[in-house]
């Protein structure tokens, strides 16, 4: 079970959803099925073509979490044991464009 560890920007997109429940709850869920099992197929666990380090999952139809696996097994595959740093919680689009 890898350590989640949120960055500032993650915790600053995090409070914009302070007054939408609903969503917060499917963050949560997300963020307890990477915690979890990272490779948990509700995830979509997809990398970020334009950020190569970059990871995102997803909430939502509409919003996604992008991270950062810092450790990487000799074959080149990302150690899913070890921490993952939380970049951003955004929008599809916008995720994409600026995962960090």
């Amino acid at each position: 079970m890898p350590e989640l560890i949120p960055t500032n920007k993650f915790i600053e997109d995090l409070e914009k959803f302070r007054r939408q429940a609903a969503l917060r709850k499917k963050i949560a869920k997300a963020l307890i099925h990477l915690e979890s099992n990272p490779l948990h197929p509700g995830l979509h666990l997809e990398r970020i073509v334009n950020d190569p380090s970059a990871w995102s999952i997803r909430i939502d139809r509409r919003y996604r979490i992008s991270l950062d696996i810092e450790v990487h097994l000799d074959s080149g595959n990302p150690d899913w044991t070890a921490p993952v740093l939380l970049l951003r919680v955004l929008d599809h689009d916008d995720l994409y464009k600026s995962p960090r």
